[in-house]
């Protein structure tokens, strides 16, 4: 049985996508030396947290609420690698769910 997603695939991927890359951008790269300003650099981090901890979150429900045979492995990665993880379960999700 096909449950769908909390938040929709079209809003939740944008999210994820986002959270990614500015959670690396900004953890790893100085935006100041671009000319962002050090307060607009935190507001994005902070940002690309919350979408993170958001799709993160929403991706392990549906994991259990789908009741995949590899939920567990897919929370750990979702745990340790957040949207990487994320992002690529929402573009195979719907072959997942054909096979459970």
């Amino acid at each position: 049985m096909k449950n769908d997603l909390l938040i929709s695939k079209n809003i939740l991927f944008p999210a994820a996508v986002f959270g990614l890359i500015f959670t690396v951008c900004t953890i790893n790269f100085d935006l100041t030396s671009v000319g962002l300003p050090l307060e607009a650099g935190k507001i994005l981090t902070y940002t690309a947290l919350l979408c993170n901890f958001i799709t993160v979150i929403v991706l392990i429900v549906d994991v259990f609420k789908n009741n995949l045979s590899t939920k567990y492995l897919w929370t750990l990665g979702l745990l340790f690698f957040g949207c990487l993880t994320g992002v690529y379960y929402l573009l195979k999700r719907d072959s997942y769910l054909s096979n459970a």
